[in-house]
């Protein structure tokens, strides 16, 4: 076979094409497609791990890579024909490994039994952590744990409280919008370059881009939520940001409840807020975005304040008892962006103009890493507090991941989706436990009852 070039060394503009052309495909494809397409472009020559990557997590099925050997043979030739370089081999070889491995555990397993018709006694709440991009983490939780534990998408249908932050609260507002997780995927991907622009942190800090960014974003939120309001929603709707306008720095929270009144019953018309303007405010992380202004207040990034959620959710729920009007909590899942590996930090000092505007760009970022995930210290309290009151707590939020959260490269955020993968696969306890909790809740008494009493 003549030589050709591996597909990571493929111009840009090339491979972008070709995942926007898969990503098209994927969004009207059955899954009996998508697993074809997947054995199709196993030997494409051009076809990268970034594709197969992407098949495998919206559902392909890779069982016909194993048979008769076929994926290891056809590697073995795209190795020799330099199709696949010795840079990609290991990629392609741990995909080839997992992937049967991680499609069994996500779409081979026998859903959990629990009556569809029934709602948990209590309000279940679903936090979502901000992150930026790596709120792709979030949804692959979601995706993984939904189709495993119940065959399909279903799972955010069973939470009727939404509480997210940041990347959390568009995430949480297209969901309450009826998205499935599937297409909260794909809207996760194609805004990716609609919104952040290539640049350094020196470029947001003193460039234009900040402006344009702030212009992209809410041109985004626009399109995904023209109309909706907080009011229309039928479920609880909790969404932070912080408001500036005061030293100190305020949380606010858009919600669509009183604390006063049972749910549903009208709140104060200045909580009938847009959609887009709930997830603009909690969005609108400083360097990235401009700040949102709602009325007299300034508000930015809700991660501020309530980078995981859950410390909001308990003050909405004590307030709630204050008020006389006290709600049972059946349970709390937590979802985060992604916790990252402890690595060693680049970071170096000097007294030229140029070394100390590259020291106010480290700074910056280090402000917005701890802003967005560092600290979990906001998850042990609430885990605590949870075990103390006999609530079932979940959280699934894979280790491993160092991302930023402006990524825009494909190749970047598929290792990201990678490792959440790996990580899901080799921590099903995590998941099964979220099974158990919906089983307890949604199942069947008299069938629980008879279960328990069956002699083995």
């Amino acid at each position: 076979m003549p030589a050709t070039r591996c597909a990571h060394r493929l111009s840009s503009n090339k491979k972008t094409e070709r995942v926007e052309t898969l990503i098209t495909f994927m969004k009207t494809a059955q899954q009996q497609q998508l697993s074809t397409k997947l054995h199709d472009l196993w030997a494409v020559p051009q076809s990268s791990i970034t594709e197969m990557r992407l098949l495998l997590t919206l559902g392909a099925d890779p069982t016909s890579l194993y048979l008769d050997d076929y994926g290891e043979k056809t590697l073995r030739d795209r190795l020799d024909n330099g199709s696949v370089c010795e840079e990609c081999e290991p990629k392609w070889k741990a995909f080839l490994e997992l992937a049967g491995h991680i499609y069994e555990e996500m779409c081979e397993q026998t859903p959990i039994n629990i009556d569809r018709s029934k709602r948990p006694e209590g309000v279940l709440p679903l936090c979502l952590d901000g992150g930026g991009m790596r709120g792709l983490v979030s949804v692959v939780c979601l995706l993984f744990a939904s189709r495993r534990l119940l065959g399909d998408e279903s799972l955010p249908q069973y939470f009727d409280w939404l509480i997210g932050t940041s990347t959390g609260s568009m995430l949480a507002l297209s969901l309450a919008n009826g998205l499935s997780i599937s297409q909260c995927f794909f809207q996760y991907w194609d805004m990716k370059t609609k919104i952040f622009l290539k640049g350094s942190t020196f470029n947001r800090l003193l460039g234009d881009q900040v402006a344009i960014q702030t212009k992209n974003i809410d041109k985004i939120l626009e399109e995904a939520f023209p109309t909706e309001t907080l009011q229309g929603c039928s479920k609880r709707l909790t969404i932070p940001a912080l408001d500036i306008s005061t030293v100190p720095g305020r949380l606010h929270v858009f919600r669509n409840y009183s604390f006063d009144h049972s749910f549903g019953a009208a709140v104060d018309e200045e909580q009938d807020v847009l959609f887009r303007e709930a997830a603009r405010a909690s969005s609108a992380a400083p360097t990235y975005f401009e700040p949102f202004e709602y009325g007299s207040k300034v508000l930015v990034d809700g991660s501020f304040v309530a980078n995981y959620p859950l410390n909001v959710l308990f003050k909405e729920y004590d307030l709630f008892v204050k008020h006389s009007h006290p709600i049972h909590l059946a349970g709390v899942l937590s979802i985060g962006t992604g916790e990252p590996a402890l690595v060693e930090r680049k970071y170096k000092t000097g007294k030229s103009i140029k070394a100390k505007a590259k020291n106010i760009g480290h700074l910056s970022t280090l402000i917005l890493e701890q802003v967005v995930g560092q600290d979990l210290t906001a998850v042990e309290m609430a885990q605590d507090r949870c075990h103390a009151h006999n609530i079932p707590f979940n959280r699934l939020s894979p280790k491993g991941i160092n991302v930023r959260i402006d990524q825009i490269d494909d190749a970047k955020l598929m290792d990201m989706i990678w490792t959440s993968l790996v990580y899901l696969i080799e921590n099903l306890n995590e998941t099964d436990q979220l099974g158990q909790m919906l089983h307890k809740l949604l199942s069947d008494p008299t069938e629980r009852k008879r279960r328990s009493n069956t002699v083995l």
